[in-house]
């Protein structure tokens, strides 16, 4: 393979992993309980909370469900853009 199509696939990588930071993801965890919508660059843009669960006797379960929802939501975004560009793809 010479410089030149490494170059291209590198620009066309560039491209996919671009249009896939601006990708919106939503996450929806435990049937509405929290829906997480954020970026393909895993910048939240809204976190939705079940009124139900607002329990100012019990606070802790919402911190965990909130704390559990996000970090689902990322792996979820993260598992995408491994997809596009794994790592160690051997590129270089």
């Amino acid at each position: 393979m010479n410089f030149n199509n490494l170059m291209q696939q590198a620009k066309m990588m560039q491209k996919k992993l671009d249009e896939f930071s601006k990708k919106e993801f939503e996450y929806d965890y435990s049937n509405g309980s929290v829906i997480v919508k954020l970026t393909g660059d895993l910048k939240i843009i809204s976190l939705t909370i079940n009124k139900t669960l607002i329990d100012p006797e019990d606070p802790i379960t919402l911190q965990e469900m909130v704390a559990e929802a996000i970090n689902s939501a990322i792996a979820l975004v993260n598992e995408q853009k491994e997809e596009i560009a794994p790592s160690g793809s051997g590129m270089f």
